[in-house]
């Protein structure tokens, strides 16, 4: 998939620890903090050997034939490639719908696709932009493809699908179209196309030459794309491998691949017998019979009685054992693509403060959160790239393990004995006016050697003055934790200083319980070093709208999925200023913030003394790839050391199938039953 589509279009809020993931037209939250819940480009990740899928033997026979019953607990909100960004939508579309480019979920390497071979160059001639401009040249492929519907596929289609998607303009995929200058036939022999783009773009081979190609003959009098009903057309008709024979989207869906017209070859391409755990040839049954159920019981239930041999994503953490105990059925591993979270408006004193954020990364037990409240079906968190995308995580190249090194354990829970916060060694941290800003040193009684990319934080001692007093506010006078001394910053106390306590927001417990005990006993630890903080109870969506719209909170929880492997477009949409409102106070005396919903609600890198911008917009531009990683591991570890926000983890993914009767899954890759189903849909089979 695109960079667009697996990062700004498909990535999602979810909820809570065991609640579905809810599509957004924010690139893509969660609102869990960490749970069971469970963009492309041309990075070089080797993965571990652990992390490995197994090698596939090319010789074997493999059965053909038989429907593959798949289950959603959310309806798909259209098949419109243009008009929906749905994640269930895109388990359709995925079939009917092939790129220019491809990426692998292995090791996230960007192969030919419909487009054969690629170059750019950086011309003498500059935009608006005062950027080069950079032509892109490359080949189609025709022989052995045509449209699903058996009408004949040519160059000339893949230059008006280009001009169709610049001309439309569709939200999903404007920020991919928009450097996009023109398309058209190339003049010079050794190439059918060409692209020109106002500025340099790293990712150009897995974002621009990874937008989905129309067939002009039944687009070409489309006036506008939000309008057009594809199923009610004789469609939707793509290159993919599938067609679709039944759409009744609030129960059933049917993708057949036995009755797609015409020549597909893009599953024989050399490069996918190289791919470790991936077999060429396929897809190998003869339709995918998708139900949608009601509610993630109903699913769950279904695929416990036989109704369906998978469901998207996962399997809730309290059922995961049930799947391990049932014959026939088993577990598929995979990574996470995403993180849980904490995050701080940075807007507000003391929060705008590093040395104040990374105190409350000394009170988060991760122990209590991975081991205990998610029953170790989750890895404790630390940077903003999950450890699927290793290539883009500041320990490649270093001598530190992944995920283990002391260089990624600098804000683990400090503790004077299990489960309790070092109150003194913490107080004093504050006190003293220490930030761990990637120095080496000892703090708090824990070593750090220093920074893996050699990035320092935007601050490298205290903003604010710290001293501790008597307790004063009401918030921790009735705390059961009896805090003796409440803090100061710069005099105050902070219920003073901001007319109230810290507030951290929280779902309702019934929605996501493990959540809530996680806030509570954050909240419980902050409390007894003297931090006044309470809690705010409000349902998901107020708080997208509290947080995304309003910039109105101090601290909240959510999670992000289906984040780039390749980290520029992420880093990008979620850590940029360009993406943040600064509420800075404008002429008429009214807070500058617009409507539109930003991914950066932090208000990262808008002041100076936490920020990764330079970084990030250096990576955006850089054309080679090795070159581009090294500058997007060092943005990643320049945000982890400004602690606008706190990973608490990376989720196990655990992916129910049926292998009684269907086998050659995909293990230990991202998202294995979500962000890779178009991977898994090629590879299964029937067992004999």
């Amino acid at each position: 998939m695109s960079d667009n589509q697996s990062g700004s279009s498909r990535r999602r809020f979810l909820q809570g620890t065991g609640v579905a993931a809810v599509s957004a037209s924010l690139a893509g939250c969660s609102g869990n903090g960490g749970g069971e819940e469970t963009d492309t480009d041309e990075s070089t990740a080797t993965p571990t050997e652990e992390s490995t899928p197994t090698e596939v033997d090319e010789s074997a026979d493999v059965p053909t034939g038989g429907k593959f019953n798949f289950g959603m607990g959310t309806a798909p909100k259209g098949i419109n490639v243009l008009a929906t960004s749905s994640a269930y939508s895109g388990v359709i579309t995925d079939q009917i719908y092939e790129l220019g480019t491809s990426t692998d979920p292995v090791n996230f390497e960007v192969h030919p696709n419909v487009f054969t071979d690629w170059d750019f160059e950086e011309l003498d001639e500059t935009g608006d932009n005062d950027q080069p401009n950079v032509r892109i040249r490359f080949n189609v492929r025709t022989d052995g493809l045509t449209w699903n519907d058996g009408e004949e596929f040519t160059a000339e289609d893949v230059v008006w699908s280009y001009n169709y998607l610049m001309d439309q303009e569709p939200g999903g995929f404007i920020s991919v179209i928009a450097p996009i200058m023109s398309v058209e036939l190339s003049d010079s022999s050794d190439w059918d196309c060409e692209m020109i783009l106002n500025k340099p773009i790293g990712t150009y081979a897995s974002s621009q030459l990874a937008l989905p190609i129309l067939p002009k003959h039944k687009w070409e009098g489309v006036d506008d794309f939000n309008t057009y009903q594809p199923y009610e057309n004789g469609g939707p008709v793509g290159l993919g491998p599938g067609v679709v024979t039944r759409y009744e989207p609030d129960t059933s869906i049917e993708i057949s691949y036995a009755e797609r017209e015409g020549e597909y070859n893009l599953s024989d391409l050399e490069w996918r017998s190289e791919v470790p755990g991936i077999r060429s040839g396929g897809p190998f049954v003869d339709a995918i019979r998708i139900s949608v159920y009601s509610s993630t019981s109903a699913l769950t239930q279904a695929f416990f009685e036989g109704d369906i041999d998978s469901m998207y994503s996962g399997i809730r953490t309290s059922r995961i054992e049930d799947v391990q105990d049932a014959e026939g059925k088993e577990l598929i591993d995979g990574f996470d693509t995403g993180y849980g979270h904490y995050s701080f408006n940075l807007r507000r004193t003391p929060l705008d403060d590093t040395t104040f954020r990374q105190v409350l990364g000394f009170a988060f037990d991760d122990i209590y959160w991975t081991d205990r409240l998610q029953r170790g079906y989750a890895q404790e968190g630390d940077f903003i790239m999950p450890p699927g995308y290793a290539a883009v995580r500041p320990e490649t190249g270093t001598d530190q393990e992944l995920l283990s090194g002391a260089s990624t354990q600098a804000f683990h829970f400090r503790q004077s004995s299990p489960g309790v916060a070092d109150v003194e060694n913490i107080r004093s941290f504050l006190t003293d006016g220490k930030v761990i800003s990637g120095e080496g040193g000892t703090y708090i009684g824990q070593e750090y050697p220093g920074s893996l990319t050699g990035v320092n934080a935007g601050q490298t001692e205290a903003k604010h003055d710290y001293s501790f007093g008597s307790v004063e506010s009401e918030v921790l006078q009735e705390s059961d934790q009896n805090p003796d001394q409440e803090i100061r910053v710069n005099g105050q106390t902070i219920t003073d200083l901001n007319d109230g306590p810290i507030t951290m927001y929280v779902y309702p417990a019934a929605d996501s319980p493990q959540t809530a005990k996680m806030v509570e006993n954050f909240i419980a630890a902050l409390q007894s070093i003297g931090i006044p903080i309470n809690r705010q109870v409000m349902s998901f969506n107020t708080m997208l709208g509290k947080v995304y719209g309003e910039e109105d909170f101090d601290i909240f929880p959510m999670g992000w999925v289906n984040l780039s492997p390749f980290a520029t477009s992420t880093l990008y949409s979620l850590f940029h200023s360009d993406n943040a409102d600064d509420h800075s106070v404008v002429d008429t005396g009214e807070e500058e913030n617009t409507s539109t919903l930003l991914n950066n609600p932090m208000a990262y890198g808008v002041f100076e003394d936490a920020g990764a911008d330079d970084l990030i917009s250096e990576a955006r531009s850089t054309m080679e790839t090795e070159q581009r990683n090294d500058i997007a591991r060092q943005a990643v570890e320049r945000i982890y050391l400004d602690f606008p926000t706190m990973v608490t983890s990376y989720d196990v993914t655990k992916w129910p199938v049926n292998t009684a009767d269907w086998a050659g899954f995909v293990g230990n890759i991202p998202g294995p039953g979500s962000t890779y189903l178009a991977t898994q849909f090629l590879q299964v089979h029937q067992t004999e």
